[in-house]
């Protein structure tokens, strides 16, 4: 393994657009569609499209679970009805839990649309970002650094998998308690209670438990000690991943010196949001539309 710089780049997906790949969750949305028409048409139905196929981690929080229960709710036959069986003890739960059986499979489907991506790309970036002895957090799943910049795979922690290695991919929201404190059931039909039970385990199945993941890497994250100068280039810096720069701010000194490309002003007030949350006064602000 190389001498180690004192620089750490922290990579989103933008990182993966500036180099013209199509890693735009709408490019996953016609990826769906043309492959996988019936797993498609449900993430269609219970979420909301227009936020779907734009910011997909936050729009897993945003399941219709209403919409499950009332197309269930004719299996809630009432006791003294004439075609109760015994079955109908369990077929409101076992009918939500199919429903939901599609986000289990969502990891796989993404590893199968990503490893389709061509990431072959001319190398557009240079020092200081790009260094073959710079330390790497990449929240893609993509082998952009390695393909294109050679960059050894050593140095580079794929925070949430890779899609060329036999990797779980980590996807999800960050609202698990939220929704867990709007499905409490307070009455006393078990059917209900045990379907509502149901839906939350979905939100376990797609939160990211960033908390879990920052623990598996704390030996990484300690090493970050002598970390001098921080690049963030394409990162989204939404609140899902809000942990991951705590946890950094934390192991990097005081002094070390941020910098955070932006795209447009949203990025821009989102970069400033961050450093402000995070008390960060030794930072620059950069666009990476002067390329």
């Amino acid at each position: 393994m190389p001498t180690l710089s004192k620089k750490l780049v922290i990579i989103g997906n933008g990182f993966d657009l500036f180099h013209g790949l199509p890693t735009k969750y709408s490019r996953f949305k016609d990826y769906l569609e043309k492959n996988y028409n019936s797993f498609f048409a449900t993430l269609s139905k219970y979420f909301p499209n227009d936020l779907l196929w734009s910011s997909f981690e936050e729009a897993l929080a945003e399941l219709d679970y209403s919409e499950i229960e009332d197309e269930n709710s004719c299996y809630l036959i009432g006791y003294g009805d004439e075609n109760w069986r015994d079955s109908a003890n369990h077929d409101y739960q076992y009918m939500i839990e199919e429903s939901l059986s599609f986000a289990i499979k969502i990891p796989d489907y993404l590893k199968k649309w990503i490893c389709t991506i061509d990431t072959n790309a001319s190398p557009t970036l240079s020092n200081p970002i790009i260094d073959k002895n710079n330390l790497y957090i990449n929240f893609n799943y993509t082998d952009t650094l390695e393909k294109v910049y050679n960059i050894p795979e050593s140095n580079i922690i794929y925070i949430h998998g890779k899609a060329l290695r036999d990797d779980k991919l980590v996807i999800g929201h960050h609202y698990l308690d939220q929704m867990i404190s709007k499905l409490q059931y307070k009455g006393d039909d078990f059917r209900i209670a045990e379907g509502k039970e149901r839906i939350i385990s979905y939100f376990r199945t797609t939160y990211k438990d960033t908390n879990t993941i920052i623990s598996k890497n704390k030996s990484f994250f300690e090493s970050l000690s002598q970390i001098d100068e921080l690049f963030i280039y394409g990162h989204s810096l939404s609140d899902i991943d809000y942990e991951y720069f705590e946890t950094i701010n934390k192991c990097v000194p005081k002094n070390c010196l941020w910098h955070i490309s932006y795209h447009d002003t949203d990025d821009q007030q989102r970069a400033s949001y961050l450093l402000q949350k995070l008390g960060i006064v030794n930072h620059t602000l950069y666009s990476t539309q002067q390329k």
